[in-house]
């Protein structure tokens, strides 16, 4: 009479509950991207800079060979509406739609550089192929305090939160977050941070209206109103916060979403 040999099917059974764990680690989708992280040089970044507007400057830079500049002559001062909107000159660039949308990016204005008489707009974030509504980075009413602006078609809704104030003359750290909120419910998120020091946290945001399940998808980047150059290093877009110079943000940053039904195939 042969006795079972228990212990080699227990063994099996622990590998394959091993190998079944290995798998789901492996396999389990990432919950913070990067979307890009560009250093603003002469074949090496996603935009296509706006003609007479844009250019890479390899003669002032924070990091790697060249940042891209901005010049905003005369024509671009001090207001687009009384200039017919000559300053004009964007570029977009395109990422994954997403609810929960971090930048990061270096800034430089010259010690001249003057804010238009109503702003100087830096960044935007659009929905893609939806102007519901749009979120705006800029300088305001003729002072170097950066603001966040959400924007609404629906109803026309135009609401600017707290400002943090940008020094002249050095590079400066600048990470913006942007959290859609539930439609119709004013609890989207801002934040602001300016060399890591947060200088904005607004939880009360309605960028989405009722029946608005817009996503966003689209970063632009502006020259439009203002006087003097500005720089741009290093723009990094992500849906997680990326920290400046790409390091691990501080320990006050909200933690990914924990990962949940992973499935082993």
């Amino acid at each position: 009479m042969k006795v079972a040999n228990h212990c080699g099917c227990k063994r099996t059974f622990l590998v394959f509950l091993l190998t079944s764990a290995f798998m789901a680690f492996c396999q389990s989708p990432s919950h913070a991207t990067v979307f890009w992280d560009d250093e603003m040089e002469s074949g090496n970044s996603g935009y296509s800079l706006a003609s007479g507007a844009m250019s890479f400057d390899t003669s002032t830079k924070f990091s790697g060979n060249g940042s891209l500049r901005l010049d905003y002559p005369s024509q671009c001062y001090p207001d687009k509406i009384l200039q017919g909107f000559q300053c004009g000159g964007y570029v977009d660039r395109t990422f994954p739609a997403t609810s929960n949308l971090y930048r990061r990016f270096y800034l430089k204005m010259d010690n001249n550089f003057t804010v238009g008489d109503t702003e100087t707009k830096i960044m935007a974030t659009y929905p893609g192929g939806n102007t519901s509504f749009t979120t705006w980075w800029e300088f305001r009413f003729g002072s170097h305090e950066f603001s966040a602006v959400v924007s609404r078609t629906a109803d026309g809704g135009s609401v600017p939160y707290g400002r943090g104030a940008i020094p002249f003359g050095q590079w400066v750290c600048i990470e913006t977050h942007e959290q859609l909120n539930t439609p119709g419910q004013a609890n989207g998120v801002y934040e602001l941070w300016v060399n890591g020091t947060q200088v904005l946290s607004a939880r009360n945001v309605m960028f989405l209206v009722s029946g608005d399940n817009n996503k966003m998808s689209i970063n632009r980047l502006y020259r439009q109103v203002g006087l003097g150059s500005l720089w741009f290093d290093r723009i990094a877009v992500g849906d997680s916060r990326i920290g400046c110079a790409g390091s691990p943000p501080p320990s006050n940053s909200p933690p990914p979403a924990t990962p949940t039904g992973l499935i082993v195939q």
